[in-house]
């Protein structure tokens, strides 16, 4: 693997890891979304942990609205997106990239990019002294834009 595709690599390990970190510092139980009534001011989404007398509140997505729950106003798509990407999934996301990165890691290339394979058509003459198509894909993911450096 060239210098260029063991910086994104390299990125990629540090980007992961910061990802880890604040997923390991953020509350460590099942998240769900929640229509939370405010008395007179109205209804608000939260994102709660726990059942019944066990709740707690870990975000308010701002909304005073005095409607109930609705589908299509956006602080509730917000709070279930948040609930969605709880701590454990965030983990579990992490774990795979890095299995990835692990197939990835070493001198010998093994990514399919035949013409048997027709979801790499536009890479089967991929430049493999450049970064591997698979850990561009990955690094975009993460927020790096531009191929490889």
């Amino acid at each position: 693997m060239t210098a260029q595709g063991e910086d994104i690599l390299a990125w990629l390990e540090t980007a992961i890891s910061e990802r880890e970190e604040t997923a390991r510092r953020a509350t460590q139980t099942d998240w769900r979304t929640h229509d939370t009534h405010l008395d007179l001011g109205g209804h608000t989404a939260t994102v709660l942990t726990g059942e019944r007398n066990d709740t707690q509140l870990l975000a308010w997505v701002p909304t005073m609205s005095h409607e109930p729950w609705d589908e299509t106003r956006n602080a509730w798509n917000n709070a279930e997106h948040i609930a969605l990407n709880d701590p454990a999934s965030v983990l579990r996301r992490c774990a795979a990239d890095r299995k990835l990165l692990k197939l990835h890691g070493g001198n010998m290339h093994s990514c399919p990019a035949t013409d048997e394979t027709d979801y790499l058509d536009e890479w089967t003459h991929f430049d493999y002294s450049q970064a591997c198509p698979v850990v561009e894909l990955l690094a975009e993911s993460y927020g790096r834009t531009g191929g490889a450096r």
